[in-house]
């Protein structure tokens, strides 16, 4: 077990790898003593260089998943789409460029 969260990310990336890897894990977020049709979790967590704390949380209810991306506690973005949440979360990870 990692005693936090950068240990067990740099355990999951190669020396020559990006920040983003182990951003996403891709699992599907369900897991045994989780309720049966309603849920959720943090997919992804991390601090941007400007001081930005990133969020992305996977919701479920029945076999409905949704993601939303918040940025020091605030909501910025909701979708269906995981990947649409990742690229927001990275965005607003690089400083929101225009």
């Amino acid at each position: 077990m990692f005693a936090n969260q950068y240990e067990e990310h740099l355990a999951h990336s190669a020396p020559c790898a990006s920040r983003w890897d182990g951003f996403d894990r891709g699992d599907d977020g369900r897991w045994e003593d989780c309720p049966a049709d309603q849920g959720q979790r943090v997919i992804g967590r991390m601090t941007s260089g400007g001081g930005y704390r990133v969020e992305i949380t996977e919701f479920w209810c029945d076999d409905s998943l949704t993601y939303e991306v918040a940025v020091d506690g605030h909501r910025v973005h909701a979708t269906d789409d995981r990947a649409q949440a990742v690229t927001v979360a990275r965005w607003w990870m690089a400083g929101c460029p225009a």
